[in-house]
């Protein structure tokens, strides 16, 4: 791939990653992931990774005051997801599996990023890593590894 053809590809895959996470977007329209508010961060084609950011809000509090392992793991599977259905496209992705590891808890007015990265794309397959960490004190706060099908053979797809 040239320059101006990774650029390209940067600037498409940029503008693909805005639309899906503006509020009234398809995925921002029902369900859990708009509850969590996810924003685009940045994205980096030739590396093949995307972070985003979440706000802890009130209601992903655990009975400890600080956010709730679920959500941080809802979060992880939507990062990786997208990540997987931008570079499947445009087919419909499902989560196989998903393994968390929680390094520090994430306190209420903190944010924390998640950056995902492809790490092998298969005809149908995706494993893909992620890591999490807070916007107050840049610690790493989780990781997750986990592993996408694509549908090949479904028509309908939520997202475009």
């Amino acid at each position: 791939m040239n320059e101006l053809e990774s650029a390209q590809a940067q600037e498409v895959m940029e503008s693909w990653f805005r639309q899906v996470t503006t509020p009234g977007s398809r995925l921002l329209s029902h369900g859990v992931v708009p509850k969590i508010e996810p924003k685009f961060v940045s994205c980096n084609f030739e590396e093949k990774t995307v972070t985003l950011s979440f706000d802890v809000l009130e209601w992903e509090l655990n009975p400890q005051n600080v956010i709730h392992g679920g959500i941080i793991a809802t979060a992880f599977d939507t990062t990786l997801g997208l990540l997987c259905h931008y570079f499947t496209k445009p087919q419909v992705v499902i989560t196989v599996s998903l393994n968390t590891t929680y390094h520090k808890p994430i306190f209420m007015g903190d944010a924390f990023y998640i950056k995902a990265k492809m790490e092998f794309q298969g005809g149908s397959l995706c494993n893909i890593t992620g890591d999490a960490w807070t916007q107050n004190n840049s610690v790493l706060a989780a990781s997750a590894t986990a592993v996408f099908k694509a549908l090949r053979e479904m028509q309908h797809n939520p997202l475009v």
